[in-house]
């Protein structure tokens, strides 16, 4: 019995996959305040980004991320 506990966790631990971490774009048009949001999957933390709409030139602002459970 002890054996077949051991196997049946070796088993789930080997079948975990990595956690996977977000990278959120939201995009905010200058003129209208018009807002659309982009997911990406990457490595590394998650992030949570604002920028300007594409073609404006700027730069990203990164904004803190509150965690709660």
């Amino acid at each position: 019995m002890r054996f077949a506990r051991l196997f049946i966790a070796a088993a789930l631990l080997g079948c975990a996959g990595a956690a996977q971490a977000a990278t959120i774009i939201v995009y905010v048009e200058p003129m209208t305040l018009e807002r659309y949001t982009r997911v990406f999957d990457t490595p590394g933390p998650d992030r949570f980004l604002m920028c300007p709409a594409p073609p404006a030139a700027g730069s990203c602002t990164e904004l803190p991320i509150k965690r709660r459970r």
